[in-house]
C-alpha cells in the first residue's frame, strides 16, 4: 500500500472534504444557486486578501492572473520594472514583452532577494516605469521578498506595485490594504488546498483607474469584463462550477483556522525544515531571505536532486520538487504550506534523510528529525498555553 503525500510547492494536498465538494451534482452557473456560492466566496476572499476591494476569480492557473495583471496595468509601449530572481520572476518579463510592454528587468542570483536598494536603482534607471512587478515568494528558490518595504518605495515614487502571491499568499503575511498593494494575485493549487484551475486577483482603486486608460490585449481573462460581471455576482464566461464548490469548502476551513494561525503554522514548519537541513550539515539556497512556502536544500555533489525526488515518490509516495534550470539537480524543494500538519513535516524530513542515506550522503539518520521535533513540540506546547490562558 502506498499513499501520496505532496510536499511540493504546488499542487499541494487536497483535504477530503474539499475533494468531495468537487463531486457534488453539477449546477448551472447562471442560477441563483450558483450566485449564492459566488457571493459567499467573494466575501471570504476579501478576508484572505485582507482587502475591501473586490477579488476576481479567473478560470486558469496562476499564470492567467499574471497575464491579466500586465494587460490591465501596463499599456503597449509603457515601461514596467520586473524583479527576476527565479523562473517566476522571469515570467513577469516574458509576459510583458509578449504584450508589447517595455520591460526593465532587475536580474539577480536565485540565492538573493528583491530589496529596496535594487528597486531604488531600477527607478533611477527607468524613472518613467508605470509599475513594479515582484513575487511575495519566488517558488523556484524559496526566497521571500520584502513586499511591504518595496511597496513603501513605490508609494514615494508614485508607482503601482503588483505582487505575485501565487505560492506565497496564505503562507506568508501580505495584507493588501494595510501595505497599500495595487494588485495581488494567487492560484488555487497552493495554499488554498485546491486542484489547479482557478486564479484570484484583487486590484486597488488606483489599479482599476489605470486599467481603464487603455484597451485590452487579451479577451478571455480581460479584467475589465471580469470586474463588470463581478458587480452582478457572475462571471463573464462559464464558471468553474465544481472548483468553486471546492473553493467554498476550502475557505470555510481556512477561515475557521484563522489566516494568522495558518501563516504561523507555515512559518514554524519552515523553521523546522530549515533547522533539520542545517543539523544534517546541509546549506540552504534561500538562506538569505527564507520564505515560508518552501525550503530549498542544496545537495551534496554526489546526490542528484531529481533522482532523490524520484526515489521518494517511487518508494513512499513522498513528493518533493527538484530544482529548475541550472538548479535542476542541485536543490530539493520541500514545501510547508496548505493542508500540512506538523507531524507530516516530520514525515517529510524522515523520508528526506532516508533517501539521502540511500544515495550515499554522509548524514546521521534521525539528526534532522530530532531538531525538527523539538521545534514543533515547543510550538505545540506554546499553543496549548495560549489556549489555556484564553480560557
Amino acid at each position: 500500500m502506498q499513499k501520496s503525500h505532496l510536499f511540493t510547492p504546488g499542487p499541494t494536498m487536497v483535504p477530503g472534504d474539499v475533494a468531495l465538494a468537487g463531486a457534488k451534482d453539477m449546477i448551472h452557473h447562471r442560477t441563483d444557486q450558483f450566485k449564492a456560492i459566488y457571493e459567499k466566496v467573494a466575501k471570504q476572499l476579501k478576508v484572505l486578501f485582507e482587502t475591501k476591494q473586490p477579488v476576481l476569480v479567473l478560470l486558469g492557473s496562476g499564470t492567467s492572473a499574471m497575464e491579466a495583471a500586465v494587460d490591465a496595468i501596463v499599456a503597449p509601449g509603457e515601461k514596467m520594472i520586473t524583479f527576476n530572481g527565479g523562473k517566476f520572476g522571469e515570467r513577469w518579463g516574458k509576459i510583458g514583452k509578449t504584450l508589447g510592454c517595455v520591460v526593465h528587468e532587475v536580474q539577480y542570483g536565485w540565492d538573493d532577494c528583491a530589496d529596496t536598494a535594487k528597486l531604488e536603482q531600477a527607478l533611477k534607471d527607468c524613472p518613467d516605469a508605470v509599475a513594479v512587478f515582484c513575487q511575495l515568494n519566488e517558488t523556484a528558490s524559496g526566497i521571500g521578498n520584502p513586499v511591504k518595504e518595496l511597496a513603501e518605495v513605490c508609494h514615494k515614487a508614485d508607482k503601482l506595485i503588483v505582487v505575485d502571491g501565487i505560492s506565497g499568499l496564505s503562507a506568508m503575511k501580505c495584507p493588501m490594504d494595510e501595505w497599500g498593494l495595487d494588485v495581488v494575485l494567487t492560484g488555487s493549487q497552493k495554499g488554498l488546498m485546491l486542484p489547479p484551475g482557478l486564479a484570484m486577483i484583487a486590484l486597488s482603486e488606483k489599479a482599476i483607474a489605470k486599467m481603464g486608460g487603455h484597451p485590452a490585449r487579451i479577451w478571455y481573462n480581460d479584467l475589465r469584463a471580469a470586474l463588470k460581471n463581478d458587480e452582478k455576482s457572475t462571471h463573464a464566461w462559464t464558471s468553474g462550477v465544481s472548483l468553486y464548490q471546492q473553493l467554498s469548502v476550502a475557505l470555510d476551513m481556512m477561515l475557521a483556522e484563522g489566516i494568522d494561525n495558518i501563516i504561523h503554522r507555515c512559518h514554524v514548519q519552515g523553521d523546522a525544515v530549515r533547522a533539520a537541513a542545517k543539523a544534517l550539515g546541509l546549506e540552504l539556497l534561500n538562506a538569505k531571505s527564507p520564505g515560508d512556502v518552501l525550503t530549498s536544500i542544496l545537495m551534496p555533489d554526489n546526490v542528484k536532486a531529481s533522482e532523490l525526488a524520484k526515489y521518494c515518490r517511487g518508494h513512499w509516495g513522498i513528493y518533493f520538487a527538484a530544482g529548475q534550470d541550472d538548479y535542476k539537480d542541485k536543490i530539493i524543494r520541500i514545501g510547508h504550506l496548505g493542508y500540512q500538519d506538523h507531524f507530516e513535516t516530520i514525515m517529510a524530513i524522515a523520508a528526506f534523510e532516508m533517501a539521502m542515506k540511500h544515495f550515499g550522503a554522509e548524514i546521521e539518520l534521525g539528526k534532522g528529525v530530532k531538531v525538527a521535533q523539538e521545534i514543533l513540540m515547543a510550538d505545540l506546547e506554546e499553543q496549548e498555553k495560549k489556549a489555556a490562558s484564553a480560557g
